[in-house]
């Protein structure tokens, strides 16, 4: 249902301002809205830039923490904990910051010195001191590259100038050579030299041989790695107590969103407005009770202007099904909630997309030990009691075909692999009640807001007409003998579709004027049985989707019973039966989670849903690390 909404308007002295808002933020029941002229409680940038680098701590030591295991603990931390900042976690990040920036610095000189070392790489052989390779009274020094393929005509044109060469490394550029001309014969070798490609390189003049040089980059190289190494192990100690920071970062988000709850500051006094749900008032009152016993509160119902926050309230089953309907669009003040009918009819099709008894027992293992394990909250927990929920029907529908992880076994209802045409049958009649469902959610609309004969003559002659065929057309039509039955009854879904078929002509056009656009305005609305037709077609997808399912499962076992035989044939079809199921799970589940949740979103939707709701977020504690608040003297305040 959806809950309705109470408007508040509350008026506090300046003195008792920070305290209500606190109280208000501990209870998590009031939604507050901007005001004109309103402002924040306080400037949140210093906290905002604090929760930033919070994140980014986080995001540096996490490679450094020790791998979570499956079973995950609770975060519980006190009240006063919570509500007083620990220096030591400011420190940590203080610390984090200096070691990352030390830890790039050295990175960076790292780089630096391994491009001047791969400089000197190629002349490491050199046994001349840098410095003496320069022009002498005779004689001239070149260094430089050549390619390989020209390193033999490179030496001969040196040495018939009677000078010497000398072979050394191996560069980009290509063979690295130093050799020596006369200075008189030096420009005919240099030309020669030049148009071979040498090319030419001028080595810094220090008192130092090249491997000196090589040598002490590799040594500033491995001090800068070992302090590197040092830092990083600092980094994995900080990492144990990471939770400190986890604390800080929702400390930091609490305080953030507390300082920027929109107030309106007058003279003596603050005054506050926004939403409560009318089950909360009651804790509402309490809160601003624990803060101040001097104020001013006025409760009303939401004014034809305003636009609310819509926030639903189900039973333990349709909640995790909320998490579909708000992937689609939360509901708006004019619509009905429509997760009841939604999720038992999402249940139903899941199972049947599914349909296999070892899959569902799995998918119930599966999920049951992640919930308990792993401890989820918020959608991630809806979307595992969701599928937890949707085993059941999985199991119930693979009993009804008879398929135990691809086998078939005493078939209740049908098998899918063989019963095609019945199944087909089946998914559209499925379809067509859950079409029908939609319309009468949209009758049931209609009626809530007084609109007793739009409900009976859009709605409820559409129900009589769909019914109708269903009953009349469809088994006859497919020619399924396991369907006859309705045959018998073949007349009243006759009926029914003409009843419903007259309503529809004689009163759709009820609004135009004249008896033309009355007769034709109900010859249009019957053309909608166009559109009916096709939203019913569209739940062929739930056979060919369990179809998919059940025929990979079968070649999965095929192929393991295809190298069954001796000790490695049962560990390659062990191997082929893991695998291949647990892939066919994982894309079952994937598939089934989709298609279902389009039938819902189109076909049912389309029916009487609007959606474009705003989502209710009440001022709380900004919970993302930490799972539970431990109060005293109030209930807990958990995050799911």
């Amino acid at each position: 249902m959806i809950v309705p909404m109470k408007k508040a308007k509350l008026v506090v002295m300046k003195d008792d301002k920070e305290r209500l808002l606190q109280s208000l933020q501990k209870a998590g029941v009031f939604m507050p809205i901007p005001l004109p002229d309103g402002e924040p409680a306080d400037d949140a940038a210093q906290e905002e830039a604090l929760l930033q680098r919070a994140q980014k701590s986080l995001s540096l030591i996490k490679r450094f923490r020790e791998k979570e295991g499956l079973a995950r603990e609770l975060t519980i931390v006190g009240e006063d904990d919570f509500v007083n900042l620990d220096p030591r976690s400011q420190e940590m990040l203080s610390e984090i910051e200096g070691i990352d920036s030390r830890i790039a610095e050295l990175e960076a000189e790292n780089r630096a010195l391994a491009e001047q070392m791969n400089y000197f790489l190629p002349w490491r052989d050199l046994d001349i001191k840098l410095s003496d390779l320069s022009k002498t009274k005779h004689t001239i020094f070149h260094t430089g590259f050549i390619k390989a393929g020209k390193k033999e005509d490179l030496q001969l044109a040196v040495l018939e100038a009677g000078g010497e060469i000398k072979e050394l490394g191996t560069g980009p550029e290509g063979l690295a050579f130093i050799f020596v001309n006369y200075i008189q014969d030096d420009a005919s070798v240099m030309e020669k030299a030049k148009a071979m490609g040498f090319i030419e390189v001028s080595l810094p003049q220090t008192e130092r041989f090249p491997a000196e040089i090589i040598s002490e980059k590799e040594e500033m190289i491995k001090n800068n790695r070992e302090e590197i190494e040092k830092l990083r192990e600092r980094l994995a100690s900080i990492a144990k107590e990471a939770e400190k920071i986890e604390v800080l970062n929702d400390q930091l988000a609490t305080i953030g969103e507390l300082k920027k709850a929109p107030v309106k500051n007058l003279l003596e006094t603050v005054y506050l407005e926004g939403w409560v749900r009318s089950d909360q008032t009651d804790e509402f009152k309490k809160a601003i009770d624990r803060a101040t016993d001097l104020y001013d509160l006025e409760l009303t119902d939401p004014a034809p202007e305003d636009k609310p926050p819509t926030v639903t309230k189900n039973n333990k089953f349709v909640t995790p099904f909320e998490a579909i309907t708000d992937m689609f669009s939360r509901p708006s003040l004019n619509d009905i909630d429509p997760n009841p009918a939604m999720s038992f009819w999402f249940w139903i099709i899941f199972g049947m997309m599914m349909g296999d008894v070892g899959y569902g027992v799995l998918m119930f293992a599966v999920f049951f030990a992640l919930i308990k394990l792993r401890k989820p909250k918020g959608d991630g927990l809806k979307l595992y009691k969701l599928l937890l929920y949707s085993s059941i029907t999985t199991v119930f529908w693979g009993v009804m075909f008879g398929s135990y992880f691809g086998y078939t076994w005493n078939p209740i209802l049908l098998e899918p692999m063989k019963d095609l045409t019945f199944y087909l049958n089946f998914s559209l009649m499925i379809g067509a009640f859950h079409v029908i469902t939609g319309v009468i959610a949209a009758a049931y609309a209609n009626i809530k807001k007084g609109n007793w004969l739009d409900a009976l003559f859009d709605q409820f002659s559409w129900v009589l007409v769909i019914l109708g065929i269903v009953i009349w057309v469809l088994p006859g039509f497919l020619a399924d003998p396991k369907l006859a039955f309705l045959l018998r009854y073949k007349t009243v879904g006759m009926a029914l579709a003409i009843t419903g078929a007259a309503i529809i002509l004689l009163t759709a056009g009820r609004s135009k004027k004249g008896i033309f656009g009355k007769l034709f305005g109900g010859l249009l609305s019957l053309y909608n049985i166009t559109g009916y037709a096709s939203d019913i077609l569209s739940y062929s997808r739930i056979m060919a989707l369990s179809l998919s399912t059940a025929i990979i499962a079968y070649v999965m076992n095929l192929l393991a019973e295809m190298v069954m035989g001796g000790f490695f044939g049962y560990i390659i079809a062990v191997l082929i039966y893991l695998i291949g199921h647990i892939f066919n799970l994982v894309m079952g589940l994937l598939s089934a989670y989709v298609h279902d949740s389009r039938l819902q979103y189109i076909e049912f939707f389309g029916k009487f849903y609007e959606g474009g709701g705003e989502k209710f977020v009440p001022l709380s504690y900004k919970l993302k690390y930490i799972d539970r608040i431990k109060d005293q003297d109030a209930n807990q305040q958990e995050v799911y």
